[in-house]
């Protein structure tokens, strides 16, 4: 038997593993997380099988409407193990490796066969992820942890960005409900391939009140220490009902994906992206208050010999050549600013509301009726009723609106049946399973 066909046993072999290990090992943890919702989208492609989370209706403006599963709608689908060895002196040897999977397709999650297999206009919904096929596509990590002198890890790892979202987004990160959470560009300072970071170090310290982060990533490219690389620092201070956070990101090199024409290819294009990242949370009684505000540069690569030498990625061909050159002029910059409260009515009943609002400057605007690169603006508005069941199982209702204007519009409206609409809507009832 080869070895490809053993693939899709592996899963099976390392639970088992695992499972073996928990009798000698009690800090060694097996954990799945199951999400699937029934959406209705006023204007969508076909649901995707391959996709983290299927559709949203940033993408899909002026097309007919459709109504499916929605995969991870409030939390990601995945499964992981993590452990830890006591090395004693306070000192532990910690680790993370965690994948993710399409519940209603069983696939494991693949954006980029997604863009492979459709266009940019259908049939079915594609969109750029960094959850792309990998096995441990969401996490693999191993590091060292002390109480006194913090936690350094090693490997494929969350930006610090993306951490900081599932804390002060007003959804939490949800994918349906919160551009925050659908797009991984938020998490990613600009890119939503840099949301979850290839080799990485990372390091968190406690001081008091304040949590201190560092990453840096290695561009492991031969004759340019710089070229896709990458460094971030975050600082987060919670204290009582208070929590605020600042960060920053700055990536050499990044890649974003799109589709091609559908034919098992996709086109690349390289930047350089800066970020910075600013937000709080306030618990009062029974209400939070999340609120922030982030600001992504992009402009041309750093070191465009190297990127052009690229001809695949998450292991589908480039169609040649990689653009690095998508920013001729003045650079592109987004503002996004986020406001939401979150109501606990009961210990099992919670309500979350929030909006956003995104700005993009005129960086190339050749025509305005015609050019996404010309300044304009997206605005989402989301509610989403939560009960739970139990402490590991709830079920939810929600709502998301999201609106565009200018050249984000143009960039939506690619010539679909209905080019004058610009706005969507999403209705989800969903079931979440955490365990």
């Amino acid at each position: 038997m080869s070895t490809k066909s053993l693939r899709p046993f592996a899963p099976l072999a390392l639970a088992a593993l695992v499972s073996n290990a928990f009798a000698d090992n009690p800090d060694l943890t097996l954990y799945v997380t199951l999400d699937a919702a029934i959406a209705h989208i006023d204007h969508a492609l076909n649901f995707d099988p391959y996709h983290p989370v299927a559709n949203n209706p940033n993408v899909t403006h002026g097309y007919d409407a459709a109504t499916g599963m929605l995969n991870g709608a409030m939390s990601a689908t995945k499964w992981g193990v993590k452990g830890s060895d006591d090395l004693g002196g306070g000192w532990k040897a910690i680790f993370l490796l965690e994948s993710g999977f399409n519940l209603p397709s069983g696939n494991t999650s693949n954006a980029a066969q997604g863009l492979a297999n459709n266009k940019s206009t259908g049939p079915n919904m594609s969109a750029d992820s960094a959850i792309s096929g990998q096995f441990f596509s969401r996490g693999a990590f191993a590091g060292f942890s002390s109480n006194t002198w913090g936690t350094l890890t090693v490997g494929r790892q969350q930006s610090f960005f993306l951490d900081n979202i599932a804390i002060f987004d007003p959804i939490l990160g949800s994918q349906a409900f919160s551009p925050m959470g659908f797009s991984g560009s938020y998490g990613g300072g600009g890119y939503t391939d840099d949301s979850r970071v290839d080799n990485s170090l990372k390091y968190r310290l406690a001081v008091g009140d304040f949590d201190l982060g560092a990453l840096y990533k290695f561009g492991g490219v031969a004759g340019a220490f710089s070229a896709q690389s990458a460094w971030e620092a975050n600082v987060v201070y919670a204290a009582g009902p208070l929590a605020i956070q600042w960060g920053y990101e700055s990536f050499w090199d990044g890649f974003s994906v799109n589709n091609n024409t559908g034919n098992g290819t996709v086109k690349v294009t390289a930047a350089d992206t800066q970020a910075y990242m600013i937000s709080a949370k306030y618990s009062w009684r029974a209400a939070t208050f999340r609120a922030g505000w982030e600001k992504e540069k992009f402009q041309n690569p750093a070191n465009p010999t190297y990127d052009l030498q690229m001809t695949s990625i998450y292991n589908i061909p480039i169609a040649p050549p990689v653009n690095v050159n998508p920013f001729p002029g003045q650079q592109k910059t987004l503002n996004d600013y986020w406001l939401g409260i979150q109501y606990q009515f009961t210990p099992a009943i919670s309500v979350l509301t929030g909006a956003w609002h995104v700005v993009q400057n005129d960086y190339s605007c050749a025509n305005p009726a015609t050019s996404s690169g010309c300044s304009g603006a997206l605005n989402y508005y989301s509610i989403v009723g939560d009960y739970a069941l139990s402490k590991r199982t709830d079920v939810y209702l929600g709502v998301m609106d999201s609106r565009v204007s200018g050249g984000p519009a143009n960039a939506v409206l690619n010539a679909p049946p209905n080019p004058s609409e610009n706005s969507n809507v999403l209705y989800a009832l969903g079931l979440r399973l955490r365990i």
